[in-house]
């Protein structure tokens, strides 16, 4: 007898498959959909007659198209493409603080030098020195600005960072959620490829933010890993936190107080850029901030503007422990054990020197003070409030730091009535004590054999002068250096000697500059650097020399040599290191962009392959649609064709 369950089979199996391509094509363009395929297998056949007749067609499953390596590759590139991608955007950021618009740090550093070559040309000119002035108040904001910008991005760049492990601890717990349903569902022998379909799509997301790895198990388990941690699928889902370490930040898995080894995906470029790539940039705007308060204040407070010498002076450094051994209390200035020498100078013009040597190791600020109360009409205290550092003269007397010579040396030994007379600006570097010993006795300017023997402080006779019968009392005569020795009339005795101290290096500590006495900076790096006031208010002020005279330019050569010494790391000078500074970051960004883009174009060659095995072609299911559909038509044939059969039958028998 005909089976109506031959034709049913194929009736219910063609309009099966006929739903299964209606919602490939309505999910077409859903994201992350794959297409499904329905699996036939014959029904087992029936004996008949000592025949295997066929009973049908019945659906065995339907399954998700899908390239498991494809797949797989494509959510590794997913965080390897995001981490590059991320960290150009910071890159980006990072070079528009340092390198972008009129107040970059290395167009404000070239100009800033330019313009004491510039004053050296015309050192009177008091709009060149408002020119210099300017020009440092640039470079200072420009400095700030650069370092502030770094900072706004640090902030925001920890802001995402707390946005980002929010999102993903929400994606970590839909992965749970779905991966309880497809082990549910599994477990049971239902069909679950919405639930993969909704996992892969989790996964993809996941990987973007922090790098996935993922094993494949057969039955559609998956076994997950960030860096060495699993994730847990199951009944808790896995969770991330920041937490501070110091001045860096570590992500941790679960309960685990181990740092989870974040390596790719916007995380790991987003945890590299906050601990390590902004900071380094930060500490390198620090360095030249740093070497330019040193080294600019360093000779600046050895210094004169036009303005004069001082009846007082108050440091810009506020010191925490005035009692406390002075490289405990300033332990970035790189003092160093020497000589600092004041200059004092009376109503009258004369200037004398006075030396106190300076152990950074045992001494404190008020050991500094104490010495230097010493000097008769020198006052030198601690505030008590703040903690600066403070000089004042009394009344008739000016001092500065700026060394050089001694007008009117010591003449204790001098038994004669001439007095001997120093002037000049010293040019050498070294601090150098000469002794003039007199050879000879007699009228100075008349009597023969009458001489003035210069030696230095290790004993070599540098000069004979002739003082006598040829010279003329008060004149000046050139000994090396710049200095000029003369000889007021009157008689000289033999033997008579003085010596006079000339100072090349008032300071060799670098306590001046760390205490930011008579200073052109102030600040201690790109956050608070700024011109100090005092310069600010008075523009004469700026120490150009060391003699207090307009055409003394001496220090303006100093400031200039700034721009070619090789102080900063790597043996580089300060605009050397600026601008590899800046080609640093130019390098990083261009290669990063050459690996985006190289990531990008295998991103979507992977996406057109996957695309290519699970998309949703919408040609190809429409020819299976007519497949099908002729299938369900020749199906429902069948059943009429059995019907007529048996209706014919019955009719014969009845």
């Amino acid at each position: 007898m005909p089976n109506f369950s031959i034709g049913l089979s194929a009736l219910r199996t063609s309009q099966f498959a006929l739903e299964v391509v209606s919602n490939n094509v309505s999910n077409a363009n859903t994201d992350g959909y794959h297409r499904r395929r329905v699996s036939l297998e014959t029904t087992p056949p029936n004996f008949l007659g000592g025949f295997r007749v066929g009973n049908g067609v019945t659906i065995s499953g339907i399954n998700r198209v899908r390239d498991q390596v494809t797949e797989s590759s494509l959510t590794k590139v997913i965080s390897d493409s995001s981490d590059v991608d991320q960290l150009l955007s910071i890159e980006r950021k990072i070079e528009s603080a340092l390198l972008t618009g009129d107040n970059a740090v290395g167009r404000q550093l070239d100009n800033f030098f330019a313009q004491f070559t510039n004053l050296s040309g015309a050192p009177s000119e008091p709009a060149q020195r408002s020119a210099v002035l300017e020009s440092g108040k640039q470079l200072a904001a420009a400095l700030r600005d650069a370092s502030q910008s770094l900072d706004e991005l640090k902030r925001n760049v920890r802001l995402q960072i707390d946005n980002e492990i929010e999102a993903l601890n929400s994606d970590l717990s839909e992965l749970s959620d779905v991966s309880k349903q497809i082990f549910k569902f599994s477990a049971q022998g239902i069909e679950h490829n919405n639930e993969l379909d909704q996992r892969d799509a989790v996964l993809n997301r996941i990987a973007a933010v922090v790098g996935i790895s993922r094993n494949e198990q057969p039955g559609g388990q998956l076994n997950l890993t960030i860096g060495h941690h699993s994730i847990q699928q199951g009944n808790q889902a896995s969770q991330l936190s920041v937490v501070d370490s110091g001045s860096e930040i570590q992500v941790l898995l679960d309960d685990s107080d181990r740092p989870l080894s974040v390596e790719t995906g916007r995380l790991s470029a987003l945890v590299e850029a906050y601990n390590s790539i902004i900071p380094s940039f930060e500490d390198k705007l620090d360095q030249i901030a740093g070497m330019l308060i040193q080294g600019v204040n360093a000779i600046h407070a050895t210094g004169i503007g036009t303005a004069g010498s001082f009846q007082n002076l108050v440091g810009t450094v506020h010191v925490d422990d005035s009692a406390t051994p002075l490289a405990e209390v300033l332990p970035d200035a790189n003092l160093v054990a020497g000589e600092l020498t004041i200059s004092l100078t009376d109503a009258a013009g004369n200037r004398q020197t006075h030396v106190i040597t300076v152990d950074p190791a045992v001494d404190t600020l008020d050991d500094i003070a104490a010495r230097l109360n010493s000097v008769v009409g020198v006052t030198s205290t601690v505030r008590s409030t703040t903690n600066q550092f403070q000089v004042t003269t009394g009344p008739g007397y000016q001092f500065d730091f700026a060394g050089g010579v001694e007008s009117n040396p010591d003449l204790s030994l001098v038994t004669g009535t001439s007095i001997p007379r120093l002037s000049g600006t010293y040019t050498g570097d070294a601090n150098e004590d000469l002794t003039v010993r007199i050879e000879g006795t007699g009228q100075v300017g008349s009597s023969s054999g009458l001489f003035a023997n210069v030696y230095s402080s290790s004993g070599a006779l540098l000069s004979r002068i002739n003082v006598g019968d040829g010279y003329e009392a008060g004149s000046e005569i050139e000994l090396d250096d710049g200095v000029r020795l003369s000889f007021d009339a009157g008689t000289l005795n033999d033997a008579d000697e003085f010596t006079t101290r000339l100072t090349g290096t008032p300071d060799e500590t670098g306590l001046l500059a760390a205490l930011g006495m008579n200073s052109f900076f102030s600040g201690t790096d790109a956050r608070s650097i700024t011109v100090d006031r005092e310069v600010i208010n008075d523009p004469n002020r700026i120490a150009t020399g060391r003699s207090g005279e307009a055409a003394d330019t001496s220090n303006l050569l100093k400031f200039i040599a700034i721009d070619d010494a090789k102080v900063m790391p790597g043996n580089r000078t300060i605009g050397q290191f600026t601008s590899e500074m800046g080609t640093e970051i130019g390098f990083e960004i261009n290669s990063n962009m050459s690996l985006s883009t190289s990531l990008t174009s295998f991103k979507l060659k992977l996406e057109q392959e996957r695309d290519a095995a699970s998309g949703v072609d919408l040609n190809e299911e429409l020819v299976y649609l007519q497949e099908y559909q002729k299938s369900y038509e020749a199906a429902v044939r069948i059943i009429q064709v059995t019907d007529e059969i048996l209706t014919e039958l019955f009719r014969i028998i009845g």
